[in-house]
This record gives structure tokens, sequence and C-alpha cells, in this order.
């Protein structure tokens, strides 16, 4: 196996157009090679790396794929075909389920908690909450239940107030496992349903719940965009004014002479075709103002 040969055979997998840059190490590895695919409108976005070499690997390689990876992915059964194949072992995975519109909330993850709901083998999971549980709607909050460094954890955090959107019901429940005592199956990556309502017996009737498809990347960009344009004019409004009314240059030629074409890293390259409006970064925006 080479890094070429690898590369070749994950891009034929996944939307865009794969290329590879060695760039230090990684976990212990002295090989990294950071991952960056191009997608159809020419846009760039980091999905991963792939890493190897040192001799406290034992000829060990590691294929990592970030969130954004992830989501280009179009052939999962091949890939875990192939990590068959390599006798290849999972050390990390996490399954999410969104609720846009606040269907489970995480006062309904605690409430499940101290209902005893995550009871397994007899005993409560740990517990753990973080995030602006006393000052209402100004910051995302956070329920962990279990312990990743365990094994596994769910992780229920408030996704739209973490995009800096307060109004958003948006929550997210993403259970986490790790490879610490356990084997995860490979086949969690073309049956990450089962895994998830597995974790934790609660589970099974919040992913009932769960939307099939959800617009998950016009919301995330949504949000970035007006989170974005309203940092603009908070901190750029008045130059931009103060240069339209000294230098006579129109709104037009101001623009030409500052934009860069491109997509900001907190912005989702795959939103092109999304369908965020105007309107709605107007909304968000205000929002903001409030």
């Amino acid at each position: 196996m080479s890094v070429p040969g690898l590369l070749a055979f994950v891009d034929g997998l996944m939307a865009g157009t794969l290329s590879a840059k060695l760039d230090g190490g990684l976990f212990g590895f002295t090989e990294r090679h950071r991952l960056t695919a191009q997608l159809a409108d020419g846009a760039r976005v980091e999905v991963g790396a792939i890493a190897l070499g040192g001799e406290s690997q034992k000829g060990r390689w590691l294929l990592q794929l970030n969130g954004r990876g992830c989501g280009l992915v179009n052939d999962w059964p091949s890939l875990q075909q192939l990590l068959e194949d390599l006798g290849a072992e999972i050390s990390r995975v996490d399954i999410a389920a969104d609720f846009l519109k606040g269907e489970h909330t995480v006062d309904d993850a605690l409430d499940l908690y101290h209902e005893g709901a995550f009871i397994s083998r007899g005993r409560n999971p740990d517990l753990d909450t973080q995030g602006a549980w006393h000052a209402e709607g100004k910051k995302g909050r956070t329920v962990y239940i279990g312990k990743l460094k365990n094994g596994k954890t769910l992780c229920v955090y408030e996704k739209g107030k973490q995009l800096k959107d307060l109004d958003s019901d948006w929550t997210r429940y993403e259970v986490r496992l790790g490879n610490r005592d356990r084997v995860i199956p490979l086949d969690v990556l073309t049956n990450p349903d089962r895994y998830f309502v597995g974790a934790y017996p609660a589970l099974a009737h919040i992913l009932e719940a769960a939307a099939e498809e959800i617009p998950t990347i016009r919301e995330e960009t949504k949000t970035s965009l007006a989170h974005l344009t309203y940092h603009l004019e908070r901190c750029y409004g008045k130059t931009i004014h103060q240069v339209l009314a000294v230098t006579g240059a129109t709104a037009q030629d101001l623009i030409e002479e500052v934009r860069v074409i491109g997509i900001p890293k907190r912005v989702d390259p795959a939103s092109g075709s999304a369908g965020v409006g105007w309107a709605d970064l107007q909304a968000q925006k205000s929002r903001m103002r409030a």
C-alpha cells in the first residue's frame, strides 16, 4: 500500500478531487499527509489525513476523516470493504442525530437521565453539564452522559447557539465511541443507526423522531454567513462608509477592491447549492443585533 494508492481509492469514494500534502506528524506517526478536497465550484476544504511511519507504530497506518470529509463520502460500503480487507480497526467514530426544531432538547436529555433511562447494567453513567445553564438564551448548553475515556459518551448540545444563532432550537444528539476496551465494528460505517440506538436505552425512541434528511448544510451556512456579515458590519462598517464618502468610489468599486474569491473556513463549501438567501441572512443578522 502507498499513500498515492490509498489516496486514489478514497478519492473514488468522495465528491470532489482529493490531494495530499505532507505536513509534519500526528499521534506518534512521523508522517502526516493532510487531505484536501477540491469541489466542483473550485473551493478547497480539508477533509482529514493519512498518517504513517514511526518505530512505535509498528507499520500501522491511520486514515482520518473529519465531519466535512464524512459528508463528502458517497460510497461507505466500499470504504468498509477496504478496511475489512486491510484488517483495519476504528479507533473513534461519532454518530449524530439532529433536531432542527428542538424535538428533543438538552433539557429532555437531562430529564431522561434523572428518570434512569440511561441506566445500563444497573448503573447510571457519569453526568456532566457545561455552558450557560443560568443565562438562558445567551450561549449554548451541553450535556455529557458517560465518558469517552471509558469508550462511550453521549454529547447533547445546542448546535444552533454554538453557531451564534441565539434563536435557534437546533439540538444535536451525538454518540461518541472510542476503542478503549472494545472493538468498534466496521459496519458502523454502513449501519450507524444500530450503534446510535445501542449506545444507551434512552436513544431508541429519540432516533425515531430524527429527520432522515436534515438540511444541516443550509442551516449551518446560513448561521455562519450571518455571523460573519454581522461582524463585518460591527468591525468595518464605519470604514466602508468613510471610504465611500471620502474617495468618491462606488460600492461596486469597493467590493471589487476588497473581495477575495473563495469560501471562509467557517462556511461549508457544499453550501453553494443549499439555497441560502439574502433574506435569511438579513433576518439572522437582525436577531444578532437585538
